[in-house]
């Protein structure tokens, strides 16, 4: 189980990393989905007793990224908040670009962005439904897609897998024809529970497994 994968995917090569992220080589670009910023903090002002230190693991987890690949540029792929605003949570993701000054980080918003304003937050506000080479960037994926007019990369529903002899259930990258289910970045999600009869990459503790070979597959290492 590699912690890195390169896939093809519509003819481009990217690269699938164990900690829940696609990278586009071409573009210098790290993708992720859902990060759900201050999930915890709006979860414990309604009263619901849940750890803290979410926020900070997740973008602990995304600067090691950025730092590995070197990306040029960061897309959230929807839910970069999970509710309003928070000072605090808004101070960390704020020290996070300071610490890559030579990455642009760019946001597709998605149903839980409503209280997300672009410029205080420091990233640039994408359109619903980005087209760029031979990818469509969305928040929400599409029931049928069309490859024709674009492969869709997309979040929102958190795929999961589950994996023989490990317990539990791993975020996952859910591949169709036409479209890639990127999983949820933060760690502090519930998930869609993928069959076996779909084509899935499960992230598990560190590691990449998935439930078959498929046309995305190029290598591993």
């Amino acid at each position: 189980m590699p912690a890195v994968l390169d896939l093809l995917l519509a003819g481009e090569p990217m690269r699938l990393l164990a900690d829940r992220a696609l990278y586009w080589p071409a573009r210098g670009r790290l993708l992720i989905a859902d990060l759900h910023l201050g999930k915890g903090d709006i979860m414990r002002a309604a009263g619901i007793a849940v750890p803290s230190g979410g926020t900070r693991h997740d973008l602990d987890r995304l600067h090691v990224l950025l730092d590995a690949t070197g990306a040029r540029e960061l897309w959230v792929l929807g839910d970069f908040l999970h509710g309003r605003r928070h000072p605090r949570v808004e101070a960390e993701w704020r020290a996070l670009l300071a610490a890559h000054p030579g990455c642009v980080a760019s946001v597709v918003a998605g149903n839980h962005d409503r209280a997300l304003v672009a410029d205080a937050a420091g990233v640039v506000h994408l359109p619903d439904d980005v087209r760029d080479g031979p990818f469509r960037f969305r928040h929400v994926p599409l029931e049928a897609p069309d490859p024709a007019l674009g492969h869709v990369m997309c979040g929102h529903v958190h795929p999961v897998a589950r994996l023989p002899g490990l317990p539990g259930r791993h975020p996952a990258l859910a591949l169709a024809p036409g479209q890639a289910i990127l999983p949820a970045f933060s760690a502090f999600t519930g998930g869609w529970l993928l069959s076996d009869a779909q084509a899935w990459i499960a992230c598990a503790q560190g590691e990449l497994a998935g439930n078959g070979d498929g046309p995305w597959r190029a290598a591993a290492h």
